[in-house]
């Protein structure tokens, strides 16, 4: 298994960072064009919904895993450490979209919102 972690500050510039990350990870699990393409607008879908929640977010980690047959990519926002009231944002549209994109999508949230996306999409064999 092969495993990749990138950091970056939660800001939307940085969202380019991130998706030039996978599309080098997507050439090493051999995926076709359009599959990385689809990965990185995934992977925008879930940055955008990270980082529009009530609480405040200050980083943004990208965590890629790569067995024999699937890649799994997970989305976490690091949020801010003070407390405050949270109404949290329904997620439903952003996981009908990243869902169109990738194979499997799981998103992790608390009262405060979503704080991690997970996604999966099978590799190609080389």
């Amino acid at each position: 298994m092969t495993s990749s972690t990138l950091t970056v500050p939660a800001k939307p510039e940085w969202a380019l960072v991130l998706r030039t990350a996978l599309s080098g990870i997507g050439a090493v699990a051999n995926l076709s064009l359009d599959t990385i393409d689809d990965l990185r607008t995934a992977a925008d879908e879930a940055f955008d919904l990270l980082t529009h929640q009530p609480r405040e977010v200050t980083n943004m980690t990208l965590e890629c895993e790569l067995d024999e047959q699937l890649l799994h990519v997970r989305l976490t926002a690091q949020r801010a450490q003070q407390y405050q009231e949270c109404t949290p944002v329904d997620p439903e549209i952003a996981q009908l979209i990243i869902g169109t994109l990738v194979t499997n999508v799981h998103m992790e949230g608390d009262k405060c919102g979503i704080y991690r996306v997970h996604m999966s999409l099978p590799i190609q064999a080389s």
